[in-house]
């Protein structure tokens, strides 16, 4: 009941803020009338590539530069214009090959055209039109101001949705997923001087020489997520294909990439090192595609010569991992996550600071999935008794903040039935 409550609850504010869209959209239409049918052709075959060829973020949403053009067109234009193009950018062709639930199309068309129409209107309100000098600082600062009013509306608004879907704290999702591109909103700020300034100054054609470069490198930033994208599925294949061949570490790396992100998120890492923490996790374990299976498989005591094959698996996944161009700098984590702050791990006996954070993130982790999965020798270990042994191996094993985020959070999940 509770779900079908959240769905319905969702739905009602996707519905309210697209129609709240198109209201504005309207509004500001009739409000100003200023049309450049040049803009909105010009601007608007640049916004549609801008937007179909955006590249998707780690968490959620995408980067693009949008926004960068649509402004632009306002500065020249005017809202109308402004409002037009932007309006065009909500006609995502790859999201209609993807099958995307009608749904998100109409809240990503409304958020958007909200957020559009009350920086349009804030703009033309404060933006002086009749200085000559297109440098004027207080103009400037209007541009760098209504870009940030714009990134505020639309991510709250999309935060907004997440939380109702998901019944996360609104502010933790923002903070998490969209606090750490704020820096971006200055670079788009001066796109749209640049793009604005030079095609006023000189003529339409400056946009080829400003805005099309700057769809290729997102065209190309685009083909190189696709790739890591495809090399980490390949990669992960191999991993899944090892644990499935035993019946008790099955899903493990999955799990342990899960941990690993709420400890990071416990530690308020931005989104590209929980990212690639993520993905270290998925791998760390690679390196046992070179042990015997007998090994693995093994349901009675380990002898010191099983346990010499075994603990060569870091040093193999850290061999494998190192030659991913995008993950090589923080490959040492994989090297070193059956360390222990007290010296006593392996394979080199690392201890406190030492041994990367990320490195002591996977040893929580990796150990706690162990700790919660049946094993031939012994039961799954309760959720009071895991607590118990996180916190009898702090400052041993484990690093005593990371070891109590995992608590933490430990405390929080839910009683197994």
């Amino acid at each position: 009941m509770k779900e079908e409550g959240n769905k319905a609850g969702l739905l009602s504010y996707v519905f309210l803020v697209f129609l709240a869209g198109i209201a504005s959209t309207i509004f500001v239409l009739f409000k100003y009338r200023n049309i450049s049918l040049l803009g909105v052709g010009l601007f608007g075959a640049l916004i549609f590539a801008s937007d179909n060829l955006s590249a998707p973020l780690p968490k959620t949403g995408s980067v693009s530069v949008n926004f960068g053009i649509s402004l632009a067109s306002l500065i020249i234009f005017g809202p109308a214009t402004g409002m037009l193009v932007t309006a065009i950018s909500i006609i995502n062709v790859k999201e209609i090959i993807k099958r995307v639930p009608y749904y998100k199309h109409l809240f990503n068309a409304g958020q958007y055209l909200i957020s559009f129409a009350a920086v349009s209107f804030f703009f033309e309100n404060f933006y002086d039109r009749s200085q000559t000098n297109f440098f004027y600082a207080r103009n400037i600062w209007i541009i760098f101001l209504v870009t940030y009013i714009f990134f505020i509306m639309n991510t709250l608004l999309t935060s907004g949705a997440i939380s109702l879907s998901t019944g996360s704290n609104l502010i933790n999702i923002w903070i998490f997923n969209f606090a750490w591109i704020v820096p971006f909103q200055f670079f788009l700020s001066a796109i749209a001087i640049a793009i604005a300034f030079l095609y006023i100054r000189f003529s339409p054609f400056t946009i080829i020489f400003t805005s099309v470069p700057l769809i290729i490198i997102q065209y190309t930033y685009l083909l190189r997520h696709k790739e890591r994208r495809t090399i980490l599925a390949s990669i992960i294949q191999i991993v899944k294909i090892i644990e499935a061949k035993d019946v008790y570490t099955a899903g493990h790396s999955v799990r342990v990439a899960d941990y690993s992100e709420l400890i990071a998120r416990g530690m308020r890492l931005n989104e590209y090192d929980i990212e690639t923490l993520r993905n270290l996790a998925n791998l760390h374990d690679i390196g046992k595609i070179q042990i015997d299976l007998a090994i693995l498989n093994k349901t009675t005591k380990l002898t010191d010569r099983d346990w010499t094959e075994i603990k060569k698996h870091p040093v193999v996944s850290y061999e494998i991992v190192k030659q991913i161009d995008f993950l090589k700098d923080r490959a040492t984590s994989i090297l070193y996550h059956h360390e222990k702050v007290d010296g006593t791990g392996y394979p080199f006996g690392k201890k406190s600071e030492e041994i990367p954070v990320f490195a002591k993130i996977l040893c929580v982790a990796d150990s706690y999935d162990a700790m919660t999965t049946d094993r031939p020798y012994r039961r799954a270990l309760t959720k009071e008794e895991t607590i118990v042994e996180l916190e009898n191996n702090k400052d041993k094993q484990f690093d005593p903040q990371i070891c109590d985020i995992m608590i933490d959070i430990i405390k929080q999940m839910p009683a197994k039935a």
